[in-house]
């Protein structure tokens, strides 16, 4: 390792990058090299909305991680003794990837922690993730949503939402929405619009040196001035759907006052009911050697540096919308010239084949099979799934009615204008007209299901993680009753999906079969 980080560090020190961090902090250059070619250490984030959080943590900690102190919401954040993929003990590795698969921690950077914790997101609040992918800062606003309220998970590039859509599913979070939509475009929603937006922008990487070592070699000044444009593209939008009295982050990986400070004083200039917060860096970060913008007019946004904290390269910038005399964000309302006039009334186009649509009467029959208590939930379906969301989803965004920039009316009972890729979670997989709960629904819903929920002891649940696959007649007198499909299964209070017909077969991802495994005492 110290041979290869010597020969990164000859190559750095000749690089455009190092000329750029020589301008920005004269006489620091060295003091930066030394902390920018190192590998990152492992740093994860805990999903306190899981039920065995405390599980979680005692793991964790018997593997050796250590708290990140500045990282203040529920759930914690945790560095590993190792360094990122370079975790020298199998069971290590093997323990770390199932709590990410199965959604009860999330891989992240620790520097990439920071802008939602800036955004300081509150249980009820409408929440644009305008960049989402891959998708660790999405599920961090839900954690800090806490079952209520929402967040659309935004993303334009097809392969990156699929990812996207990936990750919120392992979260468990019914409270998301991920859309495809390009950002500098995104369509208008429902008044007031929304409370908080994150813009975590595209950017040059320039702060990512210790995991993405190309950037030594590629970045050129001219770099940032291209990607600025896209920016304040993107950024600019967002001002326009953000509410007055709602909270934006912008924010980049990158050290780039191109990307970072210039952005932010083009934004300013351009609409001026934006300010930026003052922002108490200490209490926001508390033991984070950050340091302010590089202007006056930039101040109050958030530099953190590679050498002073052990990570990588961070901007952040909180914007409050001050526009006085109204309460709604400038996207939502009508035009002023409009002002006076009844919008025109507008038909959505019908929704295609393979679109999430609302649950007819037949779909939303798997409730009460199920012996599910509905309050608060909306069902959707997709070809051979059926999906739960709260249901502050479907009034907001699938209800009201929304005005377009032409001054005509969407009435409300679709999507439109926006692509929607998820809502909520898929909680069964539909053949056959029969039925079976999977695992993405398992931890946000399980605990309402009183019909098909059986419990089994512990010798029947090893057999099962042993492949055994027992036929009905030798099982229990309350499997005999059973109609043939999906059941849950309960032993020492963990759910198990599992498919009952001449025989139980367990239908758990190997990620959750470590887990129930770990539980169990058998590894």
């Amino acid at each position: 390792m110290a041979g290869m980080v010597s020969d990164w560090r000859a190559h750095a020190a000749e690089s455009e990058l190092a000329k750029l961090v020589e301008e920005l902090r004269p006489g620091e250059l060295n003091v930066w090299l030394d902390s920018a070619t190192p590998r990152l250490p492992e740093t994860v984030r805990v999903n306190p909305c899981r039920k065995d959080v405390e599980w979680t943590l005692d793991l964790l900690l018997q593997m050796g991680a250590t708290p990140i102190d500045w990282f203040t919401p529920k759930g914690g954040a945790f560095t590993m003794p190792w360094e990122k993929a370079r975790c020298g003990n199998d069971r290590f590795i093997e323990n770390i990837r199932a709590l990410h698969t199965s959604g009860r921690i999330t891989r992240q950077e620790a520097a990439s922690m920071m802008p939602v914790q800036a955004l300081e997101v509150q249980p009820g609040d409408r929440v644009l993730d305008m960049c989402a992918a891959p998708g660790s800062k999405t599920t961090q606003i839900a954690e800090a949503l806490d079952g209520s309220g929402l967040v659309v998970a935004n993303e334009p590039n097809p392969g990156r939402a699929n990812n996207l859509v990936s990750n919120v599913q392992r979260s468990g979070h019914l409270n998301v929405v991920v859309v495809r939509q390009d950002g500098r475009n995104f369509p208008r929603v429902a008044e007031p619009g929304f409370d908080r937006i994150l813009v975590d922008a595209p950017c040059t990487g320039t702060g990512t040196t210790r995991k993405n070592t190309d950037v030594w070699a590629t970045w050129k000044p001219h770099h940032g001035e291209h990607m600025s444009r896209l920016q304040v593209g993107i950024l600019s939008r967002a001002a326009l759907l953000l509410r007055p009295g709602g909270t934006m982050v912008y924010s980049t990986c990158s050290i780039d006052p191109m990307e970072n400070e210039h952005v932010v004083e083009q934004v300013l200039e351009r609409y001026p009911w934006l300010s930026l917060k003052k922002v108490n860096r200490a209490e926001l970060f508390p033991g984070l050697n950050t340091r302010p913008g590089r202007t006056d007019s930039t101040e109050d946004c958030i530099r953190v540096w590679n050498d002073e904290n052990d990570g990588s390269g961070f901007f952040i910038a909180v914007f409050t919308q001050d526009e006085e005399g109204q309460t709604s964000a400038r996207a939502t309302r009508a035009h002023p010239r409009d002002l006076d006039k009844v919008p025109t009334p507008i038909s959505a186009k019908p929704l295609g084949k393979m679109d999430l649509r609302l649950g007819d009467s037949i779909d939303l029959q798997l409730f009460s099979e199920w012996g599910m208590e509905t309050h608060g939930l909306t069902l959707w379906r997709r070809g051979q799934y059926a999906h739960v969301s709260i249901d502050a989803i479907r009034e907001w965004l699938w209800d009201s009615p929304r005005l377009t920039g032409k001054h005509q009316l969407y009435p409300g009972g679709h999507w439109q204008p926006l692509r929607v890729l998820q809502a909520g979670q898929p909680v069964w997989k539909i053949r056959k007209e029969r039925n079976r709960f999977i695992s993405t629904g398992v931890h946000g819903l399980a605990e309402r299901v009183t019909n098909h929920c059986l419990s089994v002891d512990r010798a029947l649940a090893i057999r099962l993680l042993d492949g055994e696959e027992p036929g009905r007649s030798t099982l229990t007198e309350a499997f005999q009753g059973q109609r043939d499909g999906g059941v849950l299964l309960r032993c020492e209070d963990e759910f198990i999906p599992a498919w009952l017909a001449g025989k139980l077969s367990l239908m758990m991802t190997d990620a959750e079969q470590h887990i129930l495994r770990l539980k169990l005492g058998l590894l």
